[in-house]
């Protein structure tokens, strides 16, 4: 049965009381019944963080291809490369592709157009996916200050990769990143950055899976 938007609204007033009450600091996060999740404030206000959207299964149709070192036993996994997924408002794309090297995976990303360089240092990847979570990437290739410069990213925040626990975190945003399609990917070089959208095309009919898609193959290998 579902609930009326004002019985739904009583409820939520019900958890903000039970949560100062029970001595919550600030604020707090609660699921509404509809799965809505708000933050609800010490005064028993609320506001909405994210909607939640329906999550589709997909199949993984992209090809990859697995090495294995004949000396360390190590498993490589590449996927193919998807050339203009991605596209700015001035129609500079983007190119990617998967590498996995036993449990660490990473994404390489190819842009053409001038954003200083594509520091090791410095440069991030943040990717915004449907469900409203913003999943931000830190470059751990060489810089790249060339016309076309490509770098590769990890799932992972720069403190996050000190982290002793950085593949237990690493799988959390990996297992998000499969569930959801990107909506815009924010891509920072030394001096500029630049928004992304997905690039439709005959060629690339759902560019917002990529993510998705070179996981979910990789998987399977």
């Amino acid at each position: 049965m579902q609930l009326k938007p004002e019985n739904n609204m009583k409820k939520i007033t019900i958890i903000a009381m039970i949560l100062v009450s029970m001595g919550i600091s600030a604020q707090e996060k609660a699921v509404t019944m509809k799965g809505d999740t708000i933050i609800v404030y010490e005064n028993g206000t609320w506001e909405k963080i994210n909607k939640v959207k329906k999550v589709v299964d997909i199949e993984g149709t992209v090809e990859a291809t697995v090495e294995i070192d004949e000396f360390s036993k190590s498993k490589k996994i590449r996927t193919e490369t998807w050339t203009k997924f991605g596209k700015n408002k001035l129609g500079r794309t983007i190119n990617g592709s998967l590498a996995r090297v036993d449990d660490l995976t990473v994404f390489t990303i190819s842009y053409s157009g001038d954003l200083g360089c594509l520091s090791e240092y410095s440069s991030t990847m943040k990717v915004k996916l449907t469900n409203g979570e913003i999943i931000e990437f830190s470059q751990i290739s060489d810089s790249d200050c060339g016309d076309y410069p490509s770098a590769r990213f990890i799932p992972l925040k720069k403190e996050q990769l000190k982290d002793p626990n950085y593949i237990d975190l690493l799988e959390d945003n990996l297992d998000i990143l499969k569930q959801f399609d990107w909506e815009t990917i924010r891509l920072q070089g030394t001096e500029y950055y630049t928004d992304i959208i997905p690039n439709v095309s005959r060629k690339m009919e759902k560019p917002e899976q990529f993510f998705r898609q070179h996981l979910i193959s990789a998987d399977k290998k």
